[in-house]
């Protein structure tokens, strides 16, 4: 069986992977010209984290670790409200998570199976032909190739959905609020901390990268416009939505980089009646993005693409694997989901008496004595079927 992957991602990468692993083979087109590099933080852990064990990574991982030592709520003044500790942290996740930037996780997944799997750059799709024994792509420099299976690894924006399963629109459910990023030196004294200040309908935010003296800002704030914003007007929206607002915001987005180096977009997520159509599949966000709310983006990506690569393996035939695979899978998105929609009204109130609110349960919950009810809030348990360590060596070394 010959795969192609469309999307050089952590779903596609970590999928590629484990399809090596079962010797079938896999192709993978990144629209890209390399790896992306750039992007935010991740709290890795739940089932993202048990996969990465599985492929012999955590060490790698915890090498390049965020260096962070709390997440402070800060008021107006930039005095601390309340404050989780990574010692805290670790304990909310039964000693199974890591501080850790996205394309941290991006680069050693690339690692990993770059002398094993096929990786193309610059290559996407424009055309899709399904045919009763093979699927028919057709690159953007305009050649074409047939594979047994296609299946879309390319995001919430996914090309792939668009081509098979018709517009993102129709997929799309808008949360209410937008968000941006950008990165800074710290001039600030901020350190290696995750700091918050929230004020009714918006949130600004600072956090450490791996590297040493560069901070990420992290924006977001409620809206009702459903339409992109320009790439040339981020910043002036930005400094128009958050004007007055306390804390250093005011010298965030003074010292703010051009508008084409911000990211910016809506938050959203994806809801599919079918997650395959066809030869065709979709994995992670491209299906089921459940937004950075729920802090399970990747692990949601990492976890399906294994599913996805044992069905395929282990089942008789691809229909079958797809329905498998979706089924496994969609339950536990849903919840996630769920509990991600849930969580965003509280972590963004839009009113004065939400943020009271907040700030009281926050000062109250994060501390020790409440760690059973912060595993339930924030930790995941691991969705993949036991296997022991024994098993799981078994499959990487049949390749």
């Amino acid at each position: 069986m010959r795969v192609l992957i469309s999307g050089g991602g952590v779903a596609g990468l970590t999928l590629a992977y484990w399809l090596h692993q079962y010797t079938i083979q896999a192709v993978v087109i990144e629209q890209s010209d390399r790896l992306r590099g750039g992007g935010y933080g991740i709290d890795f852990y739940g089932t993202g984290y048990e996969v990465a064990e599985r492929m012999g990574i955590i060490e790698r991982l915890r090498s390049q670790r965020a260096p962070f030592e709390s997440f402070d709520y800060v008021n107006k003044s930039g005095k601390p409200i309340a404050s989780l500790t990574a010692e805290l942290m670790q304990k909310v996740a039964s000693g199974k998570y890591i501080g850790l930037m996205h394309w941290i996780l991006e680069e050693v997944l690339y690692e990993t199976l770059a002398d094993q799997v096929e990786v193309r750059f610059g290559r996407s799709l424009t055309h899709v032909e399904q045919r009763s024994a093979d699927v028919v792509v057709t690159y953007n420099d305009g050649t074409s190739e047939p594979f047994d299976l296609l299946i879309g690894a390319d995001g919430v924006h996914s090309n792939t959905r668009a081509l098979v399963f018709g517009a993102e629109e129709q997929y799309r459910h808008f949360l209410g609020y937008d968000f941006a990023s950008y990165h800074l030196a710290d001039r600030y004294g901020l350190g290696q901390r995750w700091v918050m200040c929230v004020e009714p309908g918006r949130l600004a935010a600072t956090y450490c990268s791996n590297q040493e003296g560069q901070l990420i800002t992290f924006f977001m704030y409620q809206t009702t416009e459903w339409e992109h914003t320009p790439r040339a007007e981020r910043l002036s929206r930005l400094r128009q939505v958050f004007a007055g607002m306390g804390w250093v915001t005011p010298r965030l987005l003074a010292d703010a980089p051009e508008p084409e180096e911000i990211f910016m977009d809506k938050v959203v997520q994806i809801h599919m009646p079918s997650w395959h159509q066809g030869r065709v599949a979709l994995v992670g966000d491209a299906c089921d993005c459940p937004t950075f709310a729920s802090g399970q983006g990747s692990s949601l990506a990492m976890g399906g693409a294994y599913l996805l690569a044992e069905a395929l393996h282990e089942c008789a035939d691809y229909q079958e694997a797809f329905s498998r695979y979706e089924q496994q899978m969609k339950p536990y998105v849903l919840e996630q989901q769920k509990k991600a929609r849930n969580l965003a009204g509280t972590f963004l109130p839009t009113s004065t008496s939400g943020i009271l609110l907040q700030r009281v349960m926050l000062k109250t919950l994060l501390r020790e004595s409440f760690l059973g009810l912060l595993r339930q809030q924030f930790s995941a348990p691991s969705i993949l079927p036991a296997r022991s360590a024994h098993e799981v060596r078994q499959i990487r070394s049949t390749t």
